[in-house]
């Protein structure tokens, strides 16, 4: 009888440091963009297959995204994303984006300012790893429109 309680109270600890692993920043794939990296979605909120992503910083442009998630883990100096690129409305407008992507460091869903929705297609030209996003960088800023014939 002892013998049986000691192994239920084993297995019950084992639960409990198996689930506390678990819920660290970092930790979590979300829609396929895994820890460690900046992925760039064709739908909005993270859906529809991921365009590109990557570890180090971002080389080329991107297609056409719709959704853009900084799935990092935390590095002091260079766990953040700052972004540049254009949205394309599909009627001759354009807008410049760019923003700074906290990481995501909640591991039961996505942490605020981790992720961001675009207005419409949009081609991502740079990513950087960097420091904490300061106090005036949002997640998304759009530059003034520009009509192209």
């Amino acid at each position: 009888m002892r013998r049986a309680g000691a192994v239920a109270v084993t297995a019950a600890l084992g639960a409990v440091f198996a689930v506390a692993g678990t819920a660290h920043a970092g930790d979590d794939t979300h829609n396929g963009c895994a820890p460690g990296y900046v992925c760039a979605f064709n739908g909005t909120n993270l859906t529809d297959g991921i365009d590109k992503r990557t570890a180090g910083t971002w080389s080329g442009t991107s297609g056409d995204v719709r959704s853009m998630l900084n799935n990092g883990m935390q590095d002091v100096g260079a766990d953040h994303i700052r972004y540049a690129g254009w949205v394309n409305y599909g009627d001759g407008t354009y807008r410049s984006v760019k923003g700074c992507l906290h990481f995501d460091e909640n591991a039961s869903g996505l942490t605020s300012g981790s992720w961001t929705n675009f207005p419409a297609t949009t081609r991502i030209n740079s990513a950087k790893w960097g420091g904490e996003c300061s106090s005036g960088e949002r997640p998304m800023e759009l530059g003034p429109k520009v009509y192209l014939r």
